[in-house]
């Protein structure tokens, strides 16, 4: 893909702000998002109505012994079908659309919203029975995904996408989702809206055409609306990819509790140590305090939405703090090793255990790995993931010998045969840097990540 100014475009690239919407923007805001849920939910009505349908006719027809066709046509589950079904039954030209009481058809309020509100979710649905479906066959992997679930209001997080309908090669001031100045940024049907935080860097990057923005996403959590662009962007710079000035020795990461990355080099040598992140164990008496004070007021009040207001914010708090953490500690170890190791944690597994889950959520273990895995790849850093079943913990650096009555609250590792006495992190780090894989390993540079249908236009 190439820019406006001859730029490739081939880095998935995704910017947050936080927003602060004059009151007209706040009710178009819970609109939108409203219209979201409002076109989810009708396409799910319609696919499960059609299902149950057809699923009572094979019903007889196996009763009866019986063999032949069902009556009721299978629907298409397709993005662009939805969007045409929605189309027409939004605009009254489909014999089920809504008859209003003025005799007209169709939705009243279809032109106070963006169209760009019911398309995106329109895909979203189609998206979200695909999964389903692919669940339903076996040919999804992970957990296996059921029906998607009707969205209530007050029980989904707000949200909705508005698409950048205009392609790189125009100049950015053409572009519907634009920066107007430094504080403010332009969205269809909203005009400009303020932007907390600088926007110089995104700003540079899109007038110099490293950067295009596909969509907008608007969110709204703890009472605060944020956008996140996102586009592609040009790769970085050849001296941020360079690897002659990072560290040649393969680098482990152990990644635990009481300290949330260890990395040490293939030599033994210590390479750097970041600090447990604990911010939801620093914030539990705040968070108690607001849960009471929720448990005390009168559901459906004024007091109530107050209560739950000032207990989304300290959730906000604790999941802002965390993620910055995160971000210092895997830009830190991306920036100056050249080979990383980590290991192949099933979190989702060590989460099941009650007198642990607190703590290892709190650690974001699988948000490091992720962020160290993109990380790299911008940077041209090789990442090895480790068998998950390699004893890293309970294997001597210094000799190999293996100890397996070693638990968790061994925080010193000592060997018998060779007499060693280290930090058990430390260890587990120095034993990953020194994991060789099967095959060797590249990493590649990020290519376009798929992006939602009708795009650009």
């Amino acid at each position: 893909m190439i820019s406006h100014t001859g730029q490739v475009l081939s880095r998935a690239v995704t910017f947050q702000f936080a927003l602060d919407p004059n009151v007209k923007q706040k009710i178009l805001l819970a609109k939108c998002a409203g219209a979201r849920r409002f076109t989810l939910n009708h396409h799910l009505a319609r696919v499960k109505a059609n299902l149950d349908a057809r699923s009572a006719e094979r019903e007889v027809l196996t009763a009866s012994g019986e063999s032949g066709e069902l009556s009721t046509p299978p629907l298409s589950w397709s993005g662009f079908s939805f969007i045409n079904e929605f189309n027409a039954w939004k605009n009254g030209a489909s014999e089920d659309s809504l008859v209003n009481e003025d005799g007209t058809r169709g939705l009243a309020w279809r032109h106070e919203l963006p169209n760009d509100v019911f398309e995106c979710a329109s895909v979203d649905a189609a998206r979200a029975l695909e999964n389903f479906s692919a669940s339903r066959r076996g040919e999804r992997s992970g957990t296996p995904v059921g029906f998607p679930r009707f969205q209530a209001k007050g029980k989904v997080t707000p949200s909705f996408r508005l698409r950048n309908r205009a392609t790189p090669d125009r100049p950015p001031t053409s572009q519907p989702i634009r920066f107007s100045d430094p504080s403010h940024l332009r969205l269809p049907k909203f005009g400009p809206v303020k932007v907390f935080g600088p926007t110089r860097k995104v700003r540079r990057m899109i007038e110099s055409g490293r950067f295009h923005v596909y969509s907008a996403t608007l969110t709204q959590r703890a009472g605060r609306w944020t956008v996140s662009l996102t586009g592609v962007a040009a790769q970085l710079h050849q001296a941020e990819r360079s690897r002659t000035t990072r560290h040649v020795v393969p680098v482990g990461v152990d990644r635990g509790i009481l300290s949330l990355c260890v990395a040490a080099d293939a030599n033994g040598v210590p390479f750097e140590s970041f600090e447990g992140v604990t911010t939801l164990k620093q914030a539990q008496a705040k968070l108690k305090a607001a849960n009471q004070a929720l448990a005390r007021t009168t559901p459906g009040s004024k007091g109530r939405q107050r209560a739950r207001a000032r207990l989304a914010k300290q959730h906000r708090t604790v999941a802002n703090t965390r993620r910055h953490l995160v971000h210092q500690a895997s830009k830190a170890l991306v920036n100056r090793a050249q080979v990383l190791v980590i290991e192949d944690l099933n979190v989702a597994g060590m989460v099941r255990n009650r007198l642990l889950a607190r703590s290892i959520s709190d650690a974001a273990m699988g948000e490091l790995s992720r962020q160290i895995l993109y990380k790299a790849r911008w940077h041209g850093v090789e990442v090895r993931v480790a068998d998950r079943f390699f004893p890293s913990s309970k294997t001597c650096s210094g000799c190999g010998e293996v100890r397996n009555d070693l638990d968790l609250s061994t925080r010193t590792y000592s060997c018998g045969t060779c007499g060693l006495t280290i930090d058990r992190d430390l260890n587990a780090a120095i034993n990953l840097a020194r994991w060789q894989p099967n095959e060797p390993s590249t990493v590649t540079p990020l290519g376009p990540r798929r992006v939602p249908l009708l795009s650009t236009a």
